[in-house]
């Protein structure tokens, strides 16, 4: 706490990436946690996934897409920017709006979560960055201008999760916030769960799970699958898409939920994307996790998931599975020794960056 004659902590900014909810989640678990006591900001332009949120002032950001033109065709290739594209009014609006604030306010620290241009732009602007870095193949020109010119690099997962190819440089750099998630201090049990959700306390269940942002789980698969493996219960929760008609015994339509704990820790076993969020999530859980990457820029999902099958702690599955050989599979997956996530450093309770 600062003395009545020291001046006020400078804030902390943290900028959030609109594309699905994990950077949203990210950075409500890590304002909730940390341990200053300076002012927090978050600019965003998806305000929507802080509609409740109290721990910090949000700002609202325009977009830097629009409806009526394809940001694909604004994608640069082996350049310093990924994504700049030119005469978009929002784009614009944006960066005066960050640029603006941080002349203002002089942040000591913009946590950036996640934008290789944001990051850079707000280190022109003469502000201390730290740069949240996920997994894959990200040696292009620009992630490595901005690993370089961050401060700080946050990587959202324990040291023994990191990509094999990742250079000592980079590695030297970052910071390794351990496993966490919003579901870190869930105790129900898995009895008590299906009890909840009035699942029968000896069926087979396997929860697949689909986030927002992601698109790969093909529920006209699920249909089959169930079918061919009727001792099975499956519970589609998240986006479940296009429903099938008659839908098999042993199938669910969940949807979204608010709280996915009840369905990942019911189940025997998880089946899901490569997702960071959904990764922590099953970890915290501690079930057996089955993953099919889906395809992402720099190879992101498939990187994350080969970390953690090194650790036991996943099998991918290949995609060019039948859907009579998921009985077998998902036998074996029930019998997942799950307990290399407790040897797995965790997220402090209190954190913050020197």
């Amino acid at each position: 706490m600062s003395s009545p004659s020291s001046p006020p902590a400078r804030p902390v900014a943290f900028y959030v990436h609109h594309h699905g909810r994990g950077h949203a989640n990210r950075t409500r678990l890590l304002t909730e946690r940390w341990a200053t006591d300076a002012p927090l900001h978050v600019f965003t332009s998806a305000p929507e996934s802080f509609r409740d949120w109290t721990a910090s002032k949000l700002h609202i950001l325009p977009p830097d897409v629009s409806p009526d033109r394809d940001p694909t065709r604004d994608l640069l290739q082996d350049q310093v920017l990924h994504y700049a594209p030119v005469d978009l009014p929002g784009l614009q609006q944006r960066m005066a709006i960050i640029a603006d604030w941080i002349a203002e306010h002089r942040p000591a620290l913009f946590i950036v979560d996640l934008s290789v241009e944001i990051a850079l732009f707000v280190r022109l602007c003469g502000c201390r960055t730290a740069l949240v870095r996920l997994h894959g193949h990200r040696d292009d020109p620009a992630h490595t201008a901005a690993f370089r010119l961050a401060d700080h690099l946050l990587a959202p997962f324990p040291p023994q999760l990191e990509d094999a190819h990742t250079p000592n440089w980079v590695r030297e750099k970052t910071t390794y916030l351990g496993t966490f998630s919003r579901y870190d201090h869930r105790k129900e049990t898995k009895a008590q769960c299906r009890q909840q959700l009035r699942l029968s306390a000896v069926q087979p269940v396997v929860t697949v799970v689909n986030g927002v942002g992601g698109g790969a789980q093909v529920q006209g698969k699920w249909w089959e699958v169930a079918h061919a493996t009727p001792g099975w219960l499956f519970l589609l929760v998240g986006r479940v898409g296009v429903f099938h008609d008659p839908t098999p015994p042993n199938l669910r339509y969940i949807g979204f939920v608010s709280d996915t704990y009840l369905y990942l820790k019911a189940a025997d076993v998880v089946m899901g994307s490569g997702g960071t969020n959904t990764m922590m999530e099953v970890g915290a859980a501690r079930v057996p996790f089955l993953s099919m990457p889906e395809e992402r820029p720099f190879g992101e999902q498939r990187c994350k998931m080969e970390a953690l099958q090194r650790l036991g702690l996943t099998r991918i599955v290949p995609e060019d599975i039948k859907p009579e050989e998921w009985a077998g599979l998902l036998e074996e997956a029930r019998n997942m020794d799950v307990g290399g996530w407790d040897g797995l450093p965790a997220l402090s309770e209190r954190f913050a960056l020197g």
